[in-house]
């Protein structure tokens, strides 16, 4: 694999790369549509670069609408892709379309909570629903866990689906549906020669992970990941193809048989390049592939796709995926191989295509930029964008109000100086079960909100105002995983206090709390899966937010109910002491003799007494 670029790093690549992609087609502006019907639904696709022509090369008329861009094998920020859903060309809603990867998820997670708030304070009946795609065999149930299977070359042929779909005019529901059918009958298995080459990173054999010379890895990942199998003398192409054949076809393996195919079936084949393979070996793996379907296992592809769809840059390796679409069609009620053979003007796709819409020429590149601008600011000034400050908007001055304004300012810099607090507890926790950073991540952004408060910038007249006015902090202060689940929790919060204040005009009480924090948690348990007894915040925070809920509902008043989900989150956390981790950096640290509490539990814990205090 060649270790040499034309450009020599990767500033500034995934922005020409972008561009480039754009000018292509004339429909198109950096990933957008400009031609997408608004009367149809809009499905919006990304995740790192590196994967190309995923997404931005699948961005036109029958397949997506909007794609947003990371930098290589980085997820882009939950504030980019609100930008992309604002850029959305639509009036009917937005289908997301994501990779199984954590912080693909969690972001393009967050911003569809925001974008829910959004459209309800919009009041024009849209929606946004998420499909994930983890098609992968290789990692096998027991590793992969609670995550589930990776995405892979599967994902471009979900959002054909989903595009062609929505041209026939199918609802978000509808295809939310379809696309998370589709995912349930797809498997992916992949090998490749060697791992990618990041343009600007070592050359350093041992530094990039090379693999020998005669090597091969099976299921390697599509962001360098070591593959599930090393095989340091490569196979027979034959032996191989066999080999990864099993994997994705063997009904007794209770590992990777995720997806049965009876013998009239009739799969759609999908052989990916996975970026640094010649067309002429991809053809001849494709031949061998399709012959070995047919003599071992009794299978005959309806349709065979044979090109470049998901890579890992320059990756010399190739993928076997499997589609059963009869199955598909069946449960989705609607004939998905008619989808994928719909026409389309994607620049990247491979298969049925059409010409170009009657659209103008080509833009440069700041008219691009300007006409994208344009469009955002014009949304924001509507008072119902998702990118861009929220509370200033008019979901920030619907749902119940605060009651006591001065009481709210001493809630929020209790819980604030409550976590600040607990930070050297959290620290020392985190030190033996993770890698430190937990305190001090939530410290910074109490801080970063104290301050916020202290300037003015908290506000504290609506109670969904004073939710969105702390998420926007924690947007500038507040990254990595963690930071994105409050996030989602709070922007699912906003949301449950708008349902539960629509029907009366008093101020927020312990019941619109205990409505909105379990909205919230369930939000939430849409993006990671992580449930009570799993060793994370969520053993804190489940128990709070139901307690609070059944003991307001129960007759109790705001102060007794609140002590009462207060004693349950210390409960809950402190039972983390017990438990195995099951999700997180802390599910590769062994055993400890020391049993100290998940420190993301503790945490939760300590901010809820915060409240408390206050009141």
């Amino acid at each position: 694999m060649s270790i040499k670029h034309i450009f020599d790093d990767a500033n500034g690549l995934v922005e020409k790369g972008l561009y480039g992609v754009a000018a292509t087609n004339p429909a198109l502006r950096v990933e957008r549509d400009a031609s997408h019907d608004r009367s149809k639904v809009a499905i919006l696709a990304g995740g790192g670069a590196g994967h190309e022509p995923t997404f931005g090369g699948m961005t036109g008329r029958g397949m997506l609408s909007v794609a947003v861009s990371g930098d290589v094998f980085a997820s882009p920020s939950a504030a980019q892709i609100c930008s992309g859903v604002d850029l959305a060309p639509t009036d009917k809603g937005i289908i997301v379309v994501v990779l199984n990867y954590t912080g693909d998820c969690l972001n393009f997670g967050l911003a569809s909570e925001k974008a829910r708030s959004a459209f309800a304070s919009e009041g024009k009946g849209k929606e946004v629903e998420m499909v994930i795609v983890g098609d992968d065999v290789s990692v096998g149930r027991s590793k992969g866990g609670l995550v589930g299977r990776r995405g892979l070359a599967g994902t471009p042929f979900v959002v054909k689906a989903l595009g062609a779909g929505s041209e026939n005019g199918m609802d978000v529901k509808s295809l939310a549906k379809l696309g998370r059918t589709m995912v349930s009958n797809l498997v992916t298995v992949g090998s490749s020669l060697d791992h990618c080459h990041v343009p600007g990173r070592s050359t350093d054999d041992e530094e990039r992970g090379a693999l020998g010379p005669k090597a091969v890895e099976i299921g390697m990942g599509i962001h360098n990941e070591p593959g599930v199998k090393h095989i340091e003398e490569k196979p027979s192409a034959d032996d191989l193809i066999k080999e990864m054949l099993s994997l994705l076809l063997k009904e007794d393996d209770p590992e990777r048989s995720f997806v049965k195919f009876e013998k009239d079936d009739d799969p759609v084949l999908i052989i990916n390049n996975l970026g640094g393979m010649s067309v002429l070996e991809l053809t001849a793996v494709t031949s061998v592939v399709k012959e070995q379907l047919a003599r071992d296992w009794n299978l005959k592809p309806v349709r065979v796709y044979c090109s470049t769809y998901t890579t890992s840059l320059n990756a010399p390796g190739f993928g076997i995926t499997l589609l059963n679409h009869k199955r598909v069609s069946k449960e989705a009620g609607v004939d998905v191989l008619e989808l994928i053979d719909a026409p389309t003007d994607a620049p990247g796709w491979a298969g049925v295509v059409q010409g170009w819409s009657d659209k103008p020429v080509l833009l440069s590149n700041d008219e691009q930029l300007k006409e994208s601008e344009k469009l955002v600011n014009s949304k924001r000034e509507s008072g119902h964008a998702v990118s861009g400050s929220q509370s200033g908007g008019k979901t920030a001055t619907s749902g119940p109000k605060n009651g006591d304004e001065s009481k709210t300012k001493k809630v929020v810099e209790s819980l604030c100086q409550a976590v600040i607090d607990v930070e050297p507890t959290l620290t020392k926790y985190d030190t033996v079960v993770g890698d430190g950073d937990a305190g001090e991540t939530l410290r910074h952004a109490a801080e970063a909100i104290q301050k916020a408060l202290k300037d003015g910038k908290v506000k504290t007249d609506y109670a969904t105002a004073t939710v969105l006015s702390i998420t926007e902090v924690l947007e500038s202060v507040m990254g990595g995983t963690s930071g994105a689940i409050y996030q989602i929790y709070l922007t699912g919060l906003v949301q449950g206090l708008l349902k539960s204040g629509e029907k009366t005009s008093d101020a927020a009480n312990a019941k619109h709390w205990g409505e909105a924090a379990v909205h919230a948690l369930e939000s939430l348990g849409k993006y990671t899966p992580a449930r009570p007894g799993d060793r994370t915040l969520v053993d804190a925070l489940d128990p709070f937010c139901r307690t609070l809920l059944k003991a307001t509902e129960g007759g109790k008043g705001d102060k007794e109910a609140l002590e009462e989900a207060v004693k349950a989150a210390k409960e809950g956390a402190e039972h983390t002491r017990e438990l195995t981790a099951r999700l997180g950096r802390a599910t590769y640290v062994g055993e400890t003799s020391e049993k100290v509490p998940d420190p993301g539990a503790w945490g939760v814990w300590a901010l809820v007494e915060g409240i408390l205090k206050a009141l």
